[in-house]
């Protein structure tokens, strides 16, 4: 059993996303951040998609009343266990041992917006029931001794500051935007609003045009993480994990899978360009992107 002694501000079990369930209306869902989700279970010895804790701005208080494992991937300077009387400072993007009533402190994220937790064994999938979790909250897990020690020599992500590009591929209504609407899509800086949520990030910036007798409304359809909308007032919107499922304003791009993480980790007031690229290149960056983290995992003595 592991308790949630403090919540923090916002911290959520997540799992692997969800397929084939959109035809239903249910977003996809998950870990904002997939690529250091999935660090935080490997440094563990976790599936990659075990159930993990998701926070923002701030780590969760946890107590744990069983000796076990746990790993914090993101960006944090430090760890602070409390283990009797003594605090002391454990590493961040490592495995670190635990022992029955010791209790991990809360610590702000100092880089980028969430960090994920992992547990040795996982959390049970009871836990998913709860959109988040509360004070007081006692969590299944499986615990047990790590066999071996792991830490990421090097995150597999840069974790943005204030500003980042973002790469797309064309949206499947571009042709409904004007080449000044384009241009100016592609030329401008938009600033990250605090209106937005793990639905979809809200932009302000420069409008962007659409060709004569066009308002961006269309009939709804399918929709995806990564979709950029473009409602009637010209503000961008970038659809994160939790986009409803179908959306009725045109998308003029697509982030691709590689950058979607960055876009996870920037926090409100941050500024954003997008670059185009194309469907080859994406898949390369993916590529490149799962190569950088299978090789950042080291085993430790």
């Amino acid at each position: 059993m592991t308790e949630i002694v403090k919540k923090g501000f916002l911290t959520i079990p997540v799992s692997a996303k969800r397929h084939l369930l959109e035809r239903f209306g249910v977003p996809c869902g998950g870990p904002a951040d997939r690529i250091l989700y999935t660090l935080a279970n490997r440094l563990v010895g976790n599936p990659d998609d075990a159930c993990a804790l998701e926070a923002t701005m701030v780590l969760p208080e946890i107590r744990f009343h069983e000796d076990g494992a746990i790993a914090v991937a993101g960006g944090l300077d430090r760890l602070l266990l409390r283990r009797g009387s003594e605090t002391v400072a454990v590493p961040v993007n490592a495995t670190v041992p635990v022992r029955a009533k010791d209790v991990l402190l809360s610590v702000p994220i100092v880089r980028g917006m969430r960090a994920y937790l992992a547990i040795l064994g996982g959390i049970r999938c009871d836990a998913l029931r709860a959109k988040g979790v509360s004070d007081g909250q006692m969590l299944l897990t499986d615990g047990g001794r790590p066999s071996v020690l792991r830490s990421a020599n090097a995150l597999p992500i840069r974790i943005p500051n204030d500003e980042v590009e973002l790469r797309v591929i064309a949206g499947v209504q571009q042709e409904l935007f004007s080449k000044e609407g384009e241009a100016v899509f592609y030329g401008s800086a938009y600033t990250y609003t605090p209106d937005s949520s793990r639905m979809g990030i809200r932009l302000s910036g420069p409008a962007v045009a659409y060709s004569g007798g066009c308002d961006g409304n269309i009939l709804s359809e399918g929709m995806l993480p990564g979709d950029v909308q473009i409602p009637p007032s010209g503000q961008p919107i970038l659809m994160l994990t939790d986009c409803p499922a179908t959306g009725g304003y045109a998308k003029i791009a697509h982030v691709i899978a590689a950058d979607l993480p960055l876009a996870a980790q920037l926090r409100p007031g941050a500024r954003i360009r997008f670059r185009q690229t194309d469907v080859a290149w994406a898949h390369v960056a993916l590529r490149r992107l799962l190569l950088q983290l299978d090789a950042c995992v080291t085993d430790r003595t």
